[in-house]
């Protein structure tokens, strides 16, 4: 759990193992819709072509192509809809887990890597932090020396603590300059960019 945040192979993991067997097997589910979908509108297809024996080919065409057009829209629809269901699930989960971090005797571990993460793009040589209540507490003047003297950077404790439910939010001394690794935000911000990824993952695309 520590590598949570510094490893995105990790994070695709965590997500990968959110999704149950429930979940995999709505895909089953998912195809069979689909050939059902497609064989309606393959009949539908060939029925109105029948029926347009006495019309122009190119007519009957058209209405073939307008039918499965149609089809291969709805399926599409279905695809979607099942998709968004299944991350939302699998990123529920995900959450699930990060909100109990802070009772993880690691919890300090990750604070300091998001800490030396704010640090290196903050580029400034006194770098406040703070954390939700639990996080705020672990972040000591020693354990702050220490993590100050291994990326050459201070670190100070802000004088409050964040309204967060995990991670931290850090910000120069004139509080001008804010990189707020707070859980949720660093979650939605994965959501967005591993979505394509976690749903190539997961078999649905």
């Amino acid at each position: 759990m520590p590598e949570l945040f510094g490893d995105v192979d990790e994070l695709i993991r965590l997500i990968r193992r959110s999704a149950t067997q429930s979940e995999l097997n709505a895909q089953e589910e998912a195809r069979r819709e689909r050939e059902e979908i497609l064989a309606e509108a393959a009949a539908k297809a060939e029925q109105l072509r029948t029926e347009a024996h006495n019309t122009a080919e190119r007519d009957a065409e058209t209405a073939h192509r307008r039918t499965l057009a149609q089809a291969e829209l709805e399926i599409q629809r279905q695809r979607l809809q099942q998709r968004e269901a299944l991350l939302d699930r699998a990123w529920a989960e995900a959450e699930a887990r990060l909100r109990k971090l802070a009772d993880d005797p690691a919890y300090a571990e990750v604070l300091q890597r998001l800490a030396q993460t704010a640090a290196a793009t903050l580029a400034t040589d006194v770098v406040l932090l703070t954390a939700d209540a639990q996080g705020y507490g672990l972040l000591t003047p020693e354990r702050l020396a220490a993590w100050s003297d291994q990326v050459g950077t201070t670190f100070r404790r802000h004088s409050d603590p964040a309204d967060i439910w995990g991670g931290l939010v850090a910000s120069d001394e004139t509080g001008r300059r804010i990189v707020n690794n707070s859980f949720d935000v660093r979650l939605a911000l994965a959501r967005d960019e591993l979505r394509e990824q976690i749903a190539d993952l997961l078999e649905i695309r």
